[in-house]
């Protein structure tokens, strides 16, 4: 059993992995463990493929086929950390909650987001409330906050900063709330924002209307709905485009089809 499982070896890549599960729940960032997490999944298969390799050039009992096992599920769950998301909002939102005693929610980082924006981005209700009775966030930080949730369409995460002040026709460097949605076929939320006042055919700084981003965005259901708005089918951007130039597809092309017209 020896040529096959090896007790210490296996300790010292248990030990790694538990260190690096302590050094996440203080809140390190996945770069501070990642190269020992790394070590871990390149010994463990190693070990795995030469106890495999053993497997075949001996006679392949049970016992070694379980160890071999074991070794590439360790593998593969090891990997599975090493390779998680850090990148994702999801992670760095975690990351930033778990500093946030520490944290100014509303400090921007790197990219321009912040704690606050981060939760509005992924419905984050009570942390987005949290941050508004303790943070006291700007009209212009409200703002940013509803154009995450609306591009993401959280209209609970809206109706909480709606609470506060926010008002459905708000604009984040000249893009109004309705086009973010529109931009990305989040229909909850483009109907949420047009029954709060939002115009349906306000322009934003290129002249494009949200049917025309809804448009951009290949967005059958949130197209349907801003027709069924109100959305005037003939405005055309600085470009001279109205919404059917912009239709990729034949059923998009098909419904945008009364905005054709002679130049």
């Amino acid at each position: 059993m020896k040529d096959y499982f090896n007790p210490l070896f296996t300790l010292i890549i248990v030990g790694g992995m538990a260190w690096c599960g302590a050094m996440q729940a203080e809140g390190a960032s996945n770069q501070q463990y990642a190269w020992v997490l790394s070590l871990c999944v390149v010994g463990v298969l190693v070990n795995g493929v030469l106890a495999l390799a053993r497997a075949f050039t001996r006679q392949l009992s049970m016992g070694v086929v379980v160890w071999t096992t074991v070794y590439f599920v360790l593998g593969c769950c090891t990997w599975t950390i090493r390779s998680s998301p850090s990148g994702t909002e999801q992670a760095i939102y975690d990351e930033q909650r778990q500093n946030a005693a520490q944290t100014n929610p509303l400090v921007t980082d790197t990219e321009g987001e912040s704690l606050f924006t981060r939760a509005a981005a992924l419905g984050k209700v009570h942390d987005v409330e949290h941050i508004l009775n303790t943070a006291s966030p700007t009209a212009d930080q409200i703002a940013r906050a509803a154009l995450r949730a609306a591009e993401n369409n959280h209209v609970s995460v809206l109706q909480t900063l709606a609470k506060f002040g926010l008002s459905a026709t708000a604009t984040v460097d000249g893009l109004p709330l309705l086009h973010a949605a529109a931009q990305n076929g989040a229909c909850e939320a483009i109907d949420w924002l047009i029954l709060s006042g939002a115009r349906t055919n306000e322009r934003d700084t290129t002249g494009s209307t949200a049917l025309i981003q809804a448009t951009l965005s290949e967005s059958l259901p949130a197209v349907k709905l801003l027709l069924e708005r109100g959305a005037d089918l003939k405005l055309r951007d600085e470009e001279g485009k109205c919404a059917w130039d912009y239709a990729r597809s034949p059923e998009m092309a098909d419904l945008l089809t009364p905005t054709r017209s002679a130049p």
